[in-house]
């Protein structure tokens, strides 16, 4: 073969390479991968389905929001909210803050602070802010200690210390600098392998629940979301491979260092509340058509326990609305709940 035929067909074959980049760009990863239309959840670009992307602006029309860290200057706040993504508005969208219902159903005040340290988890921020003096001026009437479901036995039903502290300045530090962007996405270009694992994944979907051991696809025996895979759940595979780590003796104690916490804040005139929010999977469980998969315990648990800080059932709140059909309690595209799991909630629990 000469090298002019050689050179005519690799570049016919860049050209058909960089067609077909174009084509599944434009038709169907542009929308998955960027905000171009909308944000989106991360169970869709994760997964790569395009059929329950919820296109979405991050808006408020709640009278009061809350305050986060860059906006607060040691005033005395009515509550602290201190969590993972679910407390960072990661799901985006409509009232994107479950703190905003706080703050505008009680007239209050809201302050929120993520964690501390991630490794540690929430429980071990509130010891640091107790022990450090900073928990001294922002004086809350009460601490939300939240927490996916999925994570809360990992990060709440271990041997925990109660005396760790850190300098305040340390403190004020940390939160001056971390601060999420719930909309921000890295940039992608039109030639990317996400082209080549939307088309392999849309043709395994069709024969298995996962294709990279993130995500899972079941069909649902009623439709409870506004998409055009409306009888479809997506949810994370950690939902159901962490279910094993719900023993009765990890929720035990659990339930034994909240109740702890609650001790120590008492003290001060704080009253806690500990907010696990249902996973995805779990909520819709009883209506996957042959579910394969097994049932979580948590809150079955929980609500049998002796306890001196008050638990915010969020399984039972939204189960309650989902039997009565209730779409998008959770986004469709998204491990996060939506606005309307967070209006039922604190439309129920009062402080």
């Amino acid at each position: 073969m000469s090298y002019k035929s050689c050179t005519r067909r690799f570049i016919a074959a860049l050209c058909i390479f960089i067609a077909l980049n174009y084509l599944v760009w434009n038709i169907w990863t542009e929308r998955l991968l960027t905000n171009s239309d909308g944000l989106g959840g991360d169970l869709a670009r994760t997964g790569y389905i395009t059929g329950i992307k919820q296109p979405r602006r991050a808006y408020t029309d709640l009278p009061r929001h809350h305050l986060e860290f860059q906006d607060y200057h040691d005033q005395p706040v009515d509550v602290l909210t201190i969590g993972d993504s679910f407390s960072s508005g990661m799901g985006g969208g409509k009232n994107g803050f479950y703190q905003d219902y706080i703050a505008s159903v009680n007239g209050m005040t809201v302050l929120n602070l993520g964690m501390f340290d991630q490794r540690q988890g929430p429980l071990s921020t509130i010891v640091v802010l107790l022990n450090s003096g900073y928990l001294d001026r922002i004086k809350p009437k009460a601490v939300v200690l939240q927490s996916v479901e999925r994570m809360a036995v990992e990060r709440l039903g271990r041997i925990t210390t109660f005396d760790d502290t850190r300098r305040i300045e340390d403190i004020k530090r940390f939160y001056k600098e971390h601060r999420e962007n719930p909309t921000y996405l890295p940039p992608v270009k039109f030639i990317n392998t996400g082209n080549i694992k939307f088309l392999y994944y849309s043709l395994i979907y069709r024969f298995k629940d996962s294709v990279n051991g993130k995500v899972i696809v079941r069909k649902l025996s009623k439709p409870f979301f506004s998409t055009k895979l409306d009888s479809t759940l997506v949810f994370w595979h950690d939902d159901i491979r962490n279910l094993p780590k719900q023993t009765p003796e990890a929720v035990n104690l659990l339930n034994d260092n909240l109740n702890r916490m609650a001790d120590l804040l008492a003290t001060k005139g704080i009253k806690l509340y500990f907010m696990p929010s249902v996973d995805k999977y779990n909520l819709y469980r009883d209506y996957i058509i042959d579910n394969p998969y097994p049932e979580s315990r948590l809150f079955e648990t929980l609500r049998t326990l002796p306890k001196e800080y008050t638990l915010i059932d969020t399984k039972a709140i939204l189960a309650k609305a989902l039997s009565k059909g209730e779409k998008d309690i959770y986004y469709a595209d998204d491990t996060h709940w939506s606005w309307k799991a967070t209006e039922l909630i604190f439309n129920e629990v009062r402080f």
